[in-house]
Protein backbone atom coordinates (compact mmCIF):
# COMPACT_ATOMS: atom_id res chain seq x y z
CA UNK A 1 0.00 0.00 0.00
CA UNK A 2 0.99 3.60 -0.50
CA UNK A 3 2.23 5.53 2.46
CA UNK A 4 0.17 8.43 3.71
CA UNK A 5 2.22 11.52 4.44
CA UNK A 6 1.13 14.54 6.38
CA UNK A 7 0.69 17.45 3.94
CA UNK A 8 -0.04 19.98 6.65
CA UNK A 9 3.56 20.40 7.77
CA UNK A 10 4.17 23.76 9.41
CA UNK A 11 7.03 25.71 7.87
CA UNK A 12 8.56 28.88 9.18
CA UNK A 13 7.92 31.89 6.95
CA UNK A 14 10.53 34.60 6.91
CA UNK A 15 9.32 38.02 5.79
CA UNK A 16 11.94 40.31 4.31
CA UNK A 17 11.40 43.95 5.20
CA UNK A 18 11.47 46.20 2.13
CA UNK A 19 13.28 49.49 2.22
CA UNK A 20 11.36 52.64 1.34
CA UNK A 21 12.98 52.83 -2.10
CA UNK A 22 12.16 49.16 -2.86
CA UNK A 23 8.56 49.65 -1.72
CA UNK A 24 8.21 52.80 -3.85
CA UNK A 25 9.73 50.95 -6.83
CA UNK A 26 7.28 48.06 -6.45
CA UNK A 27 4.36 50.49 -6.27
CA UNK A 28 5.55 52.23 -9.47
CA UNK A 29 5.89 48.88 -11.24
CA UNK A 30 2.34 47.97 -10.25
CA UNK A 31 0.99 51.33 -11.40
CA UNK A 32 2.85 50.98 -14.72
CA UNK A 33 1.49 47.49 -15.36
CA UNK A 34 -2.04 48.58 -14.46
CA UNK A 35 -1.79 51.64 -16.72
CA UNK A 36 -0.54 49.56 -19.63
CA UNK A 37 -3.35 47.05 -19.26
CA UNK A 38 -5.90 49.86 -19.02
CA UNK A 39 -4.49 51.42 -22.20
CA UNK A 40 -4.69 48.12 -24.06
CA UNK A 41 -8.27 47.58 -22.87
CA UNK A 42 -9.24 51.11 -23.99
CA UNK A 43 -7.65 50.64 -27.41
CA UNK A 44 -9.44 47.32 -27.86
CA UNK A 45 -12.76 48.94 -26.90
CA UNK A 46 -12.26 51.75 -29.42
CA UNK A 47 -11.33 49.22 -32.12
CA UNK A 48 -14.51 47.25 -31.42
CA UNK A 49 -16.62 50.42 -31.60
CA UNK A 50 -15.02 51.41 -34.91
CA UNK A 51 -15.64 48.03 -36.51
CA UNK A 52 -19.24 47.94 -35.24
CA UNK A 53 -19.86 51.37 -36.77
CA UNK A 54 -18.30 50.32 -40.08
CA UNK A 55 -20.38 47.16 -40.03
CA UNK A 56 -23.55 49.15 -39.32
CA UNK A 57 -22.79 51.52 -42.20
CA UNK A 58 -21.99 48.58 -44.50
CA UNK A 59 -18.72 50.18 -45.49
CA UNK A 60 -16.21 47.69 -46.84
CA UNK A 61 -12.64 47.82 -45.64
CA UNK A 62 -10.19 49.77 -47.80
CA UNK A 63 -8.61 47.83 -50.58
CA UNK A 64 -4.89 47.52 -50.31
CA UNK A 65 -3.04 49.26 -53.08
CA UNK A 66 0.29 48.08 -54.30
CA UNK A 67 3.05 50.24 -52.97
CA UNK A 68 5.35 51.98 -55.41
CA UNK A 69 8.82 53.31 -54.90
CA UNK A 70 8.06 56.03 -57.46
CA UNK A 71 5.83 59.04 -56.74
CA UNK A 72 2.62 59.28 -58.72
CA UNK A 73 2.77 61.29 -61.94
CA UNK A 74 6.48 60.88 -62.58
CA UNK A 75 7.76 58.76 -65.41
CA UNK A 76 9.89 55.79 -64.55
CA UNK A 77 13.31 56.02 -66.13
Amino acid sequence: MAEITDTNVATAVEVEQLTRSDMFRQILIGVGISSGLALLWTMESMRNVLFRVLNALHLPARRRRRGSAFPAGQARA
